[in-house]
């Protein structure tokens, strides 16, 4: 079963792409109160559902939510890190249904909380898998969400600093530069690692225009190459990102 896309480019010339729709996976975690997030004193805070109208009370089921735009599984825009960068509801389409690539590290993360995807890392998964496609989401599988109820999913130390893997920002520049990414994904609370207190990464990313989504399920299931990722990010005017409901499918 599959889908067929029919594009136009602006010179008019048509392009098809069929997207696969034998397998369906949900990339995105429930948000729950308990779910974990970056702590930025005075600033980040978790998850809250407030009832705001009950059937019993008031015949209808209704709730408001306490919610920052970074939390649980989400994406993030340009304009989260630069000025004048595009916002999450100026992300065209085209950007949000693309190729998806999965770079497993879960080895090596296991044994080094603070390590980084390469460029080696890129070079070792095109030797087995092929280039990495343009315009292509590539995700690192680091098996972090295993560690979700734990503390180490966020990993703070007795200093409060952080420990999870993510990407070099060597790896990012060639993702840009050499296979001309749509953009980035992780299962952890930041595709730059957790010791980057500078976020060196996301600024490398979003001066490209190009986004990332973070705290990403079940990567595990997802085929190394040959699926396409569809982001559903939330169409709110000037935001920086936002909960996203996120679908993979081959």
């Amino acid at each position: 079963m599959g889908i067929l896309l029919q594009c136009s480019s602006e010179k008019k010339d048509i392009s098809l792409h069929i997207i696969h729709t034998d397998h369906i996976v949900d990339l995105t975690h429930t948000l729950t109160p308990n779910f974990p997030f970056i702590p930025v004193k005075k600033l980040t805070y978790p998850f809250e559902l407030i009832p705001m109208a009950t059937i019993l009370n008031n015949g209808v089921e209704a709730n408001s939510w306490k919610i920052h735009e970074h939390l649980g599984t989400h994406i993030d825009a340009p304009n989260h890190f630069i000025e004048d960068g595009m916002s999450v509801d100026e992300l065209e389409l085209k950007d949000l249904i693309v190729p998806v690539v999965v770079i497993d590290i879960e080895k090596k993360a296991s044994l080094d909380y603070d390590t980084e995807l390469t460029i080696e890392d890129i070079q070792t998964f095109e030797k087995r898998h092929g280039q990495i496609p343009s315009h292509a989401c590539v995700m690192m599988y680091s098996g972090w969400e295993k560690r979700l109820q734990d503390s180490s999913f966020v990993g703070l130390d007795t200093n409060l600093v952080k420990h999870y893997p993510g990407f070099s920002k060597d790896a990012i520049h060639f993702l840009i530069d050499k296979r001309n990414i749509a953009g980035l994904g992780v299962d952890v609370l930041s595709f730059d690692r957790g010791l980057d207190e500078n976020y060196t990464g996301h600024k490398i990313l979003f001066s490209a225009g190009k986004w990332g989504v973070e705290c990403v399920a079940n990567l595990a299931v997802l085929p190394a190459i040959g699926a396409t990722i569809i982001v559903g990010a939330p169409k709110v005017g000037k935001a920086t990102g936002g909960f996203s409901r996120i679908i993979a499918v081959w």
